[in-house]
């Protein structure tokens, strides 16, 4: 079986093609939100490369967001469309999954954040089952400043898309960071959570595949 996972969700465009487990190609670049300009053109490279043509691939994984709004659309438009000129089934992992699957040892429940702009976060609880990430909670999108007063010295993995545009924020160095098991989440872990998901009695290879958007908490009076 060949997989060819996608992630363009971050600041960086990952790519990985493996065949029955095994790595063929894995590519990882920051290339500053040029997604949709290259994208093509790395994929086209690694199928030249590993001698495979685009009909071979048997499912595509895909990272559905939340993260970058456009770069959530360039990666899920480019699977959604190889899967349905060629019929074959999407695995779709969301963001905050991959960013849970950089733990593979830990006894408590951790956190899960994501920041894309301004002061606004992400956030989900995981635990690790048989060295794999297991949501318990939905994905909320809230201020730092909320959940870091509701979730004091909570350990968290936090991931930032380009920081460096932003002013810095000292909320952030309070937290409490986890180290992480695999330091980067590329398209290579990416397509690892996807087969377990493959794997998986609750996998529908004909449910929807869609972007994952996620509303402001609403304040409860």
């Amino acid at each position: 079986m060949i997989r060819l996972s996608v992630d363009t969700s971050f600041e960086h465009l990952g790519l990985c093609l493996t065949r029955n487990g095994v790595t063929l190609a894995n590519y990882y670049s920051l290339c500053d939100r040029q997604n949709s300009k290259i994208i093509f053109e790395v994929i086209d490279d690694l199928l030249k490369k590993t001698e495979i043509n685009l009909a071979e691939i048997d499912v595509y994984v895909v990272n559905c967001g939340p993260g970058s709004y456009t770069g959530v659309r360039i990666g899920m438009a480019v699977v959604k469309t190889f899967a349905q000129v060629h019929k074959k089934p999407v695995v779709s992992v969301n963001s905050l999954e991959l960013l849970a699957g950089q733990i593979s040892q830990l006894k408590n429940d951790f956190s899960v954040l994501l920041n894309c702009t301004r002061r606004e976060v992400f956030h989900g609880k995981f635990c690790i089952v048989d060295g794999q990430p297991v949501s318990k909670a939905q994905i909320q999108l809230t201020d730092l400043e909320k959940f870091a007063e509701s979730n004091e010295n909570v350990p968290v993995v936090l991931y930032r898309i380009s920081p460096e545009r932003r002013k810095p924020e000292p909320l952030f160095e309070k937290l409490v960071l986890l180290p992480l098991d695999y330091p980067v989440p590329d398209a290579l872990l990416l397509d690892r959570l996807g087969e377990i998901k493959m794997l998986s009695t609750a996998f529908d290879p004909n449910s929807p595949v869609n972007p994952l958007y996620i509303k402001r908490e609403v304040e409860k009076l």
